[in-house]
């Protein structure tokens, strides 16, 4: 039995209007035309654009998705590690002409008290070297004597020594880092290259939350542009 002998002659507007919307919602996203539904002049149904109300949604939702994209790409330049980590790009020059570069991170424990390269990785005079934490020897430990901090990595028989003037470790980290000396040596020969120079600039490293906000806007908008049904007025 079709929706047209389903209803009565003069059945109330309203369950004529529940049952096209529930015609749309329970079998396709494409709402059919209402002549079905007209009984007479007088119960004839004025046009209903149904889909105005799902543009209108869409529309809310898209907004809200570029709410987040915006939010999180606000935040993402002005936050750093959630555990008060600390990384810089730092590059410079040796004597002999060679350079150094890579990223060193600063990890400060106010447990122990100490400060150390984590997820640090640069070159030096052409040879790698990387801190992940305190080892041996004091590597990847920063020492902070009056005056000036500096740490020590070894890689193979190279070693390597940076310096630089001393600030707070505990305290709020500089943007800037000016490197004022340190060197390479290469252990068990007489070979050492010093350093004449450098700078390390802050990275600010995005927190969780920020990144999940900025998961969060991609996704709507991705599932906003891949799913576009099409709507048709009622007529």
């Amino acid at each position: 039995m079709g929706p047209a002998s389903a209803c009565p002659r003069h059945a109330p507007h309203a369950i004529r209007m529940a049952l096209v919307l529930l015609n749309h919602y329970g079998t396709d996203t494409t709402i059919p035309s209402l002549a079905p539904f007209s009984w007479g002049k007088r119960a004839k149904m004025s046009k209903f654009n149904v889909p105005h109300l799902h543009k209108l949604t869409a529309l809310l939702v898209r907004v809200f998705a570029l709410a987040l994209l915006v939010s999180a790409s606000a935040m993402l330049p002005h936050v750093a590690h959630a555990d008060s980590n600390n990384a810089y790009q730092i590059s410079g020059s040796l004597a002999s002409g060679g350079t150094f570069s890579g990223t060193v991170d600063f990890s400060y424990s106010s447990k122990t008290g100490q400060t150390t390269l984590i997820n640090s990785n640069f070159t030096m005079d052409g040879t790698s070297f990387s801190c992940n934490g305190l080892t041996g020897g004091n590597q990847c430990l920063v020492f902070d004597p009056f005056g000036t901090d500096y740490f020590q990595v070894l890689s193979g028989s190279a070693l390597v020594v940076l310096d630089w003037s001393a600030f707070n470790l505990a305290g709020t980290f500089p943007s800037t880092i000016n490197f004022s000396g340190g060197y390479v040596a290469i252990l068990g020969v007489n070979q050492l290259d010093t350093i004449t120079g450098g700078t390390g600039s802050y990275l600010a490293t995005p927190e969780p939350s920020a990144l999940l906000l900025l998961g969060a806007g991609l996704l709507g908008l991705v599932a906003l542009f891949r799913r576009r049904p099409h709507f048709h007025s009622i007529a």
